[in-house]
């Protein structure tokens, strides 16, 4: 009897506040969704290579009144698409020959390893991407002359070496080449490349270590619109020999 009591004691929730909640939720999922939509999808190929693709427009027409109104006052403006799907990315990886004091090679381990879990593979991938960072370098329009006993600012540009390989060399500036294109590496890439070569040094007993980048410029989606696709050239280039 008394619990019977107790049920019948509970207040019913009025009608109008059950669909003015339901209006609400519906409006709420409504802009979540148009937001969903509005996003450009792709890339896709076209003849020239590759292109997003445009949002419908209905989509777009909800975007543009949410988001300044609602979506952007509760922090809620990304569209739920992840850039998972990269193929313009270039294809790169790393090596690192490990020498003893003599110079000779007694290891070398490549990144990301193929052994690795997913996490760890994951993270070694971030990290050769970061080493793919070069910047052009471009030359000075006029001829720096240097004070009194003092060499001219020069800059370290990758150059090709023994087997093609890319190498650092330091040029002044006013001599980096104008009839080509000029790259160099970064700064934050030369200093992870240093620092994880000097942690390998430690993690295998090796006196020194030499970080060699491999890359491969992307195959464009538009060349399956092509009767052959191209052989992509891979690019090798040696950030130097770093010592323990």
């Amino acid at each position: 009897m008394q619990q019977r009591q107790s049920v019948e004691a509970i207040t019913p929730i009025p009608r109008w506040l059950v669909i003015v909640a339901s209006v609400g939720i519906g409006a709420h999922l409504f802009a979540i969704g148009g937001l969903a939509l509005a996003a450009q999808s792709g890339p896709w190929a076209i003849e020239f290579g590759s292109s997003m693709a445009m949002p419908p427009r209905f989509a777009q027409e909800i975007n543009d009144v949410s988001i300044p109104y609602y979506l952007r006052w509760l922090r809620l403006t990304h569209n739920y698409h992840f850039p998972s799907n990269r193929p313009e990315m270039p294809g790169v990886f790393f090596e690192a020959e490990l020498k003893d004091d003599s110079g000779n090679v007694i290891k070398t381990v490549k990144f990301p390893d193929d052994k690795a879990n997913f996490w760890l593979r994951h993270r070694q991938l971030l990290l050769a991407r970061a080493l793919f960072e070069d910047l052009q370098v471009q030359p000075q329009r006029g001829e720096a002359i240097a004070p009194p006993k003092q060499m001219p600012p020069s800059v370290e540009i990758w150059e090709p070496g023994q087997g093609n390989v890319l190498r650092l060399r330091a040029v002044p500036e006013h001599l980096v080449p104008r009839d080509r294109t000029v790259f160099r590496p970064a700064e934050w890439s030369r200093l992870l490349a240093r620092s994880y070569a000097r942690y390998l040094c430690r993690m295998h007993g090796a006196a020194s270590a030499e970080i060699i980048r491999h890359t491969k410029d992307p195959i464009l989606s538009g060349v399956l619109l092509e009767p052959s696709a191209p052989s992509p050239e891979e690019f090798v280039a040696s950030f130097g020999e770093v010592k323990r």
